[in-house]
């Protein structure tokens, strides 16, 4: 006769310390899926604004070509390259593939044709690739968005990738998950802010403001608000003293010229090709005290201008120390102070823009304006407190309203010289 002590079988123990560890996986497993699983769906924004950002960087490389910026040493296909490249790293992703698109956003071929299958999809294994020597080719120059005719190459296509670094599922052997977007952004020619009837483009005019609105003290020294101008109201905007800060003139080639080389750049705008941000030369601030740029800037009345906005001077006050280091000294599309062109309070110095004002100066047929005591867009010839003084002591200044602000892209040569010119280039995301 055989006795049972109650003891368990050595099968039994080892179906028992399977059944725990494969339930231990399971708990892991599933707190893997939760905590790792969240962080990649977190992470999932991080990328996307990151494939935004590059997607932009090449964009905007376009904007300049289309502008009639110089062409870079190595071409455009290596600048969009080398921008994307530099934004995907600054935003710590990689891309997987960056392509070619038309101002819809539709992939290019590298013969310049739809890059799309017989359904309509994307076939982005026939897509022209940057990075691979040459912008798509081809004579397309009317795009139609609706049917899918495509037009020139304006934007690019990013794929970007990232790989997460996982806190449980490595238990697993998993120890990145991969978080991949896409972005698709565009360049080209901005539309509505300017009134077809004026017969051209908006006119550049060679005046740069704050970014914020300015107000000039009891000694008509000017003071930074620190609050944006708003779109709609009618703004004085103030011309104060010569000083840093203050509404500054430009000259488009420095150093030459003068008050004769300001009127005919109003009247008859030559500005090169301008990139946002970049740095500007400003040959004086406050008031010019002329009747000639007073009638020049009044033949735009009522019609909308573009009038460049800075931020930031080489100069960081009136009784500062100059500093070319503050902000570092970069090239494009970063900036900063050139060397050794630090210059003086306010005026001979360089400004930096990082935008451009959609500015619709008063006329008076502008019942808004005429409230306001101002029927023209500018009181630039000596002693206009009537009109310009609204408590703050200023004696001249520029009427009108902020219509809009183009903050990304690039402004081409000679806006504004009639039909045909050059107009504002913007970018946007449209996937």
């Amino acid at each position: 006769m055989s006795r049972n002590t109650g003891a368990p079988s050595r099968g039994a123990a080892g179906q028992a310390m399977v059944l725990m560890v494969g339930g231990m996986l399971a708990v892991i497993t599933m707190i893997a899926l939760i905590v790792d699983g969240g962080n990649a769906w977190s992470q999932q924004r991080v990328v996307q604004n990151g494939s935004d950002a590059t997607a932009e960087a090449g964009a905007i490389v376009m904007a300049q070509r289309f502008a009639g910026v110089t062409v870079p040493v190595g071409g455009w296909d290596a600048e969009v390259l080398a921008k994307i490249q530099a934004s995907a790293t600054a935003n710590g992703l990689a891309v997987s593939a960056a392509y070619y698109t038309d101002i819809c956003g539709i992939p290019l071929r590298a013969n310049g044709s739809a890059a799309l299958n017989p359904d309509g999809t994307e076939d982005l294994a026939a897509a022209a690739v940057v990075g691979s020597g040459s912008l798509p080719a081809g004579s397309n120059t009317t795009p139609d968005c609706p049917s899918r005719t495509v037009g020139p190459p304006a934007g690019i296509l990013v794929i970007g990738h990232k790989d997460v670094r996982t806190y449980f599922a490595g238990t697993i052997g998993i120890s990145t998950l991969g978080v991949t977007t896409r972005a698709t952004a565009v360049s080209g020619y901005l539309q509505g802010y300017c009134d077809a009837t004026q017969g051209q483009a908006c006119a550049v005019l060679p005046v740069t403001v704050p970014v914020n609105i300015v107000s000039c003290d009891g000694s008509n020294n000017p003071i930074n608000t620190g609050n944006p101008w708003a779109f709609g109201p009618v703004y004085k905007v103030p011309l104060c003293q010569n000083g840093p800060g203050n509404v500054g003139w430009l000259d488009w080639t420095p150093t030459a010229g003068g008050t004769s080389e300001l009127i005919d750049s109003i009247l008859h705008p030559n500005n090169p090709a301008i990139n946002l941000p970049s740095w500007q030369y400003v040959m004086a601030t406050g008031n010019v005290d002329s009747q000639g740029v007073e009638t020049a800037i009044r033949t735009y009345d009522g019609q909308v201008v573009m009038i460049p906005q800075f931020d930031m001077t080489c100069n960081p006050g009136p009784n500062g120390t100059p500093n070319s280091t503050v902000p570092a000294i970069n090239t494009q599309p970063n900036f900063g102070c050139p060397a050794g062109s630090l210059g003086g309070n306010g005026s001979n110095q360089w400004y930096r823009l990082p935008s451009f004002a959609f500015f619709e100066l008063c006329v008076g047929s502008d019942s808004g304006c005429t409230a306001a005591g101002a029927s023209h867009g500018a009181y630039v010839n000596g002693d206009n407190r009537p009109v310009c003084d609204t408590g703050n002591g200023a004696t001249s200044c520029l009427v009108g309203r902020f219509v809009s602000i183009l903050g990304t892209g690039t402004v081409g040569p000679g806006v504004g010289g009639g039909a045909g010119s050059t107009k504002a280039i913007g970018v946007q995301l449209v996937k």
